[in-house]
């Protein structure tokens, strides 16, 4: 029908506006499907991430669980073994000298002898004159 008119040259503007909206109009239905598509996997990730949440939550809490029930045993062993004093008073901290202390870091100290250099003795030059050896600069090799 296009073409007949097309050849008749009797292109009715109708006609000219479905030329122009026809390939717009497949190109938006292909986006519709790729859009369903994309909505689909979409659907399919995030159960698989939430089903992945739910197991990981559960093991945490069998976890938690496990580390509860280990504490209350150790906690009841401790008791076992180290009785609560007769008149009810809570244990008694170790003395401060038998405390735990922060340990200072060990400051090397300078010594002399062994840096090798020594400073010289200014009270010997006192004792001395002046000599005219100070006005000539000393050559040392």
């Amino acid at each position: 029908m296009i073409l007949s008119m097309l050849m008749r040259r009797q292109a009715d503007t109708y006609m000219i506006v479905a030329l122009i909206i026809i390939p717009i109009l497949i190109v938006l239905m292909d986006l519709h499907e790729e859009i369903a598509t994309l909505k689909e996997e979409n659907k399919h990730q995030r159960k698989f991430v939430m089903d992945r949440y739910n197991i990981l939550s559960e093991r945490m809490t069998d976890v938690s669980n496990q580390i509860e029930k280990r504490l209350v045993v150790d906690f009841a062993e401790f008791a076992q073994n180290n009785p609560q004093q007769a008149n009810g008073e809570p244990p008694r901290l170790p003395p401060a000298e038998r405390q735990m202390r922060r340990k200072l870091k060990k400051r090397r100290r300078v010594e002399p002898e062994k840096t090798g250099t020594l400073l010289p003795d200014f009270s010997e030059m006192a004792d001395k004159p002046a000599s005219s050896d100070t006005d000539q600069p000393e050559n040392k090799a």
